[in-house]
C-alpha cells in the first residue's frame, strides 16, 4: 500500500483588484468630465477696494458680472461694452429674468462715478439685487 506523503491541496485564494481599480478610474473620468466648474468670473485687471467687514459667498447665484477696469471700460466676460451697450444688456437680462443679480467689480484706482453708473443703471432697470464688490482690507 502507497501513502502519498505530500501535503494536501492548499487553495490560493488571490484577489484581482484590476477590475476595481479600472472602475474607480472610469468613475473619476465621469464626474470630471459631468462636473461642471462654476467660478465667479474674475478680471486680473480689476482689482477691487478694500472694506473691514466682508463675508464669502456661500453659493454662485446666476449673476451678471460687470468689471470696471482702471481705464474706465465696462467688461463682462472679457468683452469690452460701451455704457449704452450695457444698458441694453441690463434691460434685457432684467426681462428675461426679472430677479437677475449684479455684480459691479470696480477697479480701485478707477473713478467711482463709472461704478455708480453701472449701479444706476440697475435702479433704473429695477434690478433687485446689485452688489458693489470689495476684498478684505489687507489682502
Amino acid at each position: 500500500m502507497l501513502v502519498d506523503k505530500s501535503p494536501p491541496d492548499e487553495t490560493m485564494f488571490e484577489l484581482n483588484m484590476t477590475p476595481m481599480i479600472d472602475i474607480v478610474f472610469n468613475l473619476l473620468m465621469f464626474f470630471l468630465v459631468a462636473t461642471r466648474y462654476a467660478e465667479i468670473e474674475r478680471d486680473l485687471n480689476v482689482n477691487p477696494p478694500s472694506a473691514k467687514h466682508v463675508q464669502a459667498m456661500t453659493a454662485t447665484p446666476r449673476e451678471l458680472i460687470i468689471n470696471v477696469t482702471k481705464d474706465g471700460a465696462f467688461l463682462i466676460n472679457g468683452v469690452e461694452y460701451p455704457l449704452k451697450d450695457l444698458e441694453a444688456l441690463i434691460a434685457r437680462a432684467v426681462k428675461d429674468n426679472p430677479d437677475q443679480a449684479v455684480v459691479v467689480r470696480g477697479d480701485r484706482k478707477v473713478m467711482l462715478q463709472l461704478p455708480v453708473e453701472v449701479l444706476n443703471l440697475c435702479e433704473k432697470y429695477e434690478v433687485k439685487r446689485k452688489f458693489l464688490t470689495t476684498v478684505q482690507s489687507g489682502s
